[in-house]
């Protein structure tokens, strides 16, 4: 399974990260994830293979991702991810299974009806 894990931990850990299930979790000392963040200073995190930074003065401002969301569903979607792993939201959507995992079609759905 390739999904996207929601990171609520405060900064620099990002949005969250992808996760391809297939492959090993670690290259060497860095994770086998892709990393996803935003907002308006872009930096690499060497502690993943790769950082995907989407840049936003407006959502540096805002301090959420709304303004770029669309830009984040079109680069999962790019990316082949079918789950999200949103722990928090699964307690209060609907559509996630028992361990908090969301069909990405459907976290789409939530995070679109917040924009």
């Amino acid at each position: 399974m390739k999904y996207f894990s929601i990171d609520y931990r405060s900064p620099p850990s990002g949005m969250g990260q992808i996760i391809d299930t297939t492959k090993p979790k670690k290259i060497g000392d860095q994770y086998n994830f892709i990393l996803i963040d935003y907002g308006s200073d872009p930096h690499e995190d060497v502690s993943y293979v790769m950082t995907k930074y989407f840049y936003s003065e407006q959502a540096a401002q805002e301090g959420w991702a709304g303004p770029i969301m669309t830009d984040i569903f079109q680069y999962l979607r790019d990316q082949q991810v079918t789950h999200v792993h949103d722990g928090e939201l699964s307690y209060e959507e609907e559509g996630a299974d028992d361990d908090g995992y969301f069909t990405l079609d459907r976290w789409i759905e939530i995070m679109s009806s917040y924009l």
